[in-house]
């Protein structure tokens, strides 16, 4: 078996590169390291590594960085079989370390190159004006893709990084953003039906239930049943939307009446203008005159190294 470590010398505020060094030294196997210098670089890199493997030489990708960098090496891998993903957390969220499991020592590692223990797990797909794009953790439209798209960008998640403390930016510019977003129309359709919903503030489809640093935000969510879970928040107050975000913590938030959530294995998110959206919180504007979104489960599309 071919061992990489695909690393971002950027996430956690440099935490990546120190992470990747504690590693280096209890290791014992051969293995290779791949540098990424750009945005998108982790997709690529994955790409051309599991292209090449084999049944008789399989390949386990390891992931040192956030839930971006992990995000970028399932949508290169995804496709390619006698491949296994693994992930060492290095960024500021690390939701991929609480709903799935990564490595903490070398020594572990080594264990599954001996043995090859192994899960297989879904994914999410989203295709939206010809462009398809695969997540392991959530989805997201609205607020908390806004908020989001604020904390990957601003200077206090980078300094609360150098503590480890990076995860609390995120109720931060929750607060932040509370007073210049507004909410958007949404229509649903599922499993043959349409629903409509107003003064909507975010829909979430996750596929396990962590998000955010931590925030429990769909507690029934498992990452093999072969289906999404989706969350949507709508007409309740600024005020009542703080609350709703300290709740949530604990999975307590699916008492308010205004969430609803609800398994789908295929959905489709109709909007009447352009939002926000982030997929494991790496973020983008949704195009003006695209405003259908297609959510879809891909069963045990990969395999977790463990």
């Amino acid at each position: 078996m071919e061992v990489h470590f695909i690393i971002n010398p950027y996430a956690g505020n440099g935490q990546g590169v120190k992470r990747w060094h504690q590693f280096e030294r209890q290791l014992t196997i051969p293995y290779q390291i791949h540098w990424t210098k750009y945005e998108g670089h982790s997709q690529l890199l994955a790409k051309e590594i599991a292209g090449r493997a084999t049944k008789e030489n399989p390949v386990c990708l390891i992931a040192i960085g956030g839930d971006g960098t992990i995000h970028e090496v399932l949508n290169g891998a995804v496709h390619f079989g006698n491949v296994y993903l693994g992930a060492i957390s290095a960024g500021s969220g690390n939701d991929f370390a609480r709903g799935y499991q990564a490595f903490e020592t070398g020594k572990q590692l080594q264990e599954f190159v001996n043995r090859v223990n192994s899960t297989s797990h879904d994914c999410g797909v989203v295709r939206q004006g010809g462009n398809t794009k695969y997540f392991i953790n959530n989805f997201g439209v609205g607020f908390d893709a806004l908020v989001a798209n604020i904390a990957n960008k601003s200077t206090l998640k980078r300094s609360l990084n150098k503590w480890k403390l990076g995860k609390l930016s995120y109720p931060y510019y929750v607060i932040h953003a509370l007073f210049t977003y507004k909410p958007f129309k949404l229509k649903i359709v599922q499993a043959g039906k349409e629903k409509q919903y107003q003064n909507v503030w975010f829909v979430t489809a996750s596929n396990q239930p962590y998000f955010g640093g931590g925030m429990k935000l769909s507690p029934k969510s498992d990452t093999s049943d072969g289906q999404l879970e989706l969350t949507v928040v709508s007409n309740l107050s600024k005020w009542k939307l703080l609350f709703l975000f300290g709740t949530v913590f604990l999975g307590k938030h699916t008492l308010l009446k205004e969430v609803e959530q609800f398994a789908a294995t295929d959905a489709q998110l109709i909007f009447e203008e352009p939002v926000m959206a982030h997929a494991d919180g790496e973020t983008q504007k949704l195009a003006a005159g695209q405003n259908r979104i297609e959510i879809t489960v891909q069963k045990k599309a990969w395999n977790l190294a463990k």
